[in-house]
């Protein structure tokens, strides 16, 4: 493919992905404020946060071999539909009674499974569009799009949610969707032959996938400490707002200002990454994120309840190692892996990573409810000095990216 025309494709589709995450995210955040100001309870949150992850947990390794056999275009495009779907359910609902906590996680649970049919469709058409040389730089650029939109989520949310209906912002998203169903749709997008000759079988491809995963020793490895990591890490995206309102004592408006501040951090990151592109071995990129990100969230945890001010310049720096971890993984494994068994790989990978969130969210929330949401902060950082020290230990995680 010509630099232009992989250029235009690119970001045509990114451009419309910036505008359909700005969107969903500024919904997301206004289902958890709602929760948040309902309940006040890590409980409430933890289970939230548990049913946005079981569509990924369970069903990877199957979209993952579905990715792989059939058009990844249409694929995205019925996905984001039926995301707008679920919301304009909600939209519905919301014109007549609050909503009920039920009907929260089943739309959570819904949108959960379109993103988990989305993300791996997006990630294993990147290569195919994307020169390998520009892919790390690429993953720069697509992590500063999705940070500016985590960046202006949240605060849009927690404005709109004080002075609007529900509802209203619920419209958003399916407004965006739109927007991101049509650039995907005027998007040419290459397809390999592979989905074209071969037949479906989801045990066995699933299988295939995992077999392939296994023969790249140093990327499983990598993705089994990435799963104890996530035990402790992903409940802190539920915890956040609970962190700013009980621990802190202080407003939805407040719990917004971390939301983005931790987002002005990841848009730097993915703009020093776009710019530099990272180390050339790109593992030594991925420890420092870690450590940034693990001393930054220990610190957190540590603050005395009068420390707001540092918890939310705290949270520019963990999000500021977050690109380097998360992109640059990304990159990894579409260097490693052939386009063709792509979408199995990342989806057993996505399945083995995910299985982390019903563990984490359940100790998560008796542990704040019993302890504090604080300490598990410090938890989720020291976790995160370890499982660095296991990426160091392991020789073939060590050299992933230099064999």
């Amino acid at each position: 493919m010509k630099e232009s025309t992989w250029k235009r494709t690119f970001y045509t589709i990114w451009s419309g992905q910036a505008a359909s995450l700005l969107t969903s995210a500024i919904v997301q955040y206004a289902l958890i404020w709602s929760l948040t100001a309902q309940t006040k309870s890590a409980l409430v949150l933890s289970m939230a946060g548990l049913v946005a992850f079981l569509p990924t947990a369970i069903f990877s390794p199957f979209i993952g071999s579905y990715v792989d056999k059939h058009n990844r275009k249409k694929i995205m495009m019925i996905a984001d539909f039926v995301i707008a779907l679920s919301t304009l359910v909600l939209v519905v609902v919301s014109f007549t009674q609050a909503l009920p906590i039920w009907l929260v996680y089943i739309a959570l649970f819904v949108r959960a499974l379109g993103s988990a049919f989305h993300e791996p469709c997006l990630q294993a058409i990147t290569p195919l569009i994307v020169p390998k040389e520009q892919l790390a730089k690429c993953g720069g650029y697509t992590s500063t799009l999705q940070s500016i939109s985590l960046i202006l989520s949240p605060a849009i949310s927690a404005a709109l949610f004080a002075i609007m209906p529900l509802w209203f912002i619920l419209l958003l998203d399916i407004i965006g969707a739109v927007i991101g169903i049509s650039t995907i749709a005027i998007s040419k997008i290459p397809r390999l032959i592979e989905e074209e000759k071969k037949e479906l079988n989801v045990i066995e491809d699933t299988k295939e996938g995992f077999k392939i995963l296994q023969k790249e020793r140093g990327l499983y490895y990598f993705v089994l400490i990435v799963f104890l990591f996530y035990i402790t890490y992903i409940p802190l995206s539920t915890l956040y707002p609970l962190m700013s309102v009980s621990y802190f004592n202080k407003t939805i408006g407040d719990a917004g200002l971390v939301e983005t501040m931790f987002s002005v951090g990841m848009l730097a990151g993915g703009l020093i990454l776009g710019l530099w592109g990272g180390t050339k071995d790109k593992m030594k990129t991925i420890l420092s994120g870690v450590f940034l990100l693990g001393i930054g969230t220990m610190f957190q945890g540590l603050l005395p309840q009068n420390a707001f001010i540092m918890f939310v310049v705290l949270a520019v720096f963990t999000g500021l190692a977050v690109p380097f971890i998360s992109s640059l993984f990304m990159t990894i494994i579409q260097e490693k892996i052939a386009p063709a068994y792509l979408g199995r790989v990342i989806g057993v990978a996505q399945s083995i990573m995910a299985f982390a969130a019903p563990i984490g969210l359940m100790l998560s929330g008796l542990f704040a409810e019993q302890l504090g949401v604080h300490n598990w902060f410090v938890i989720s950082g020291m976790m995160a000095m370890i499982c660095m020290v296991l990426c160091l230990m392991v020789k073939s995680v060590r050299n992933l990216d230099r064999t």
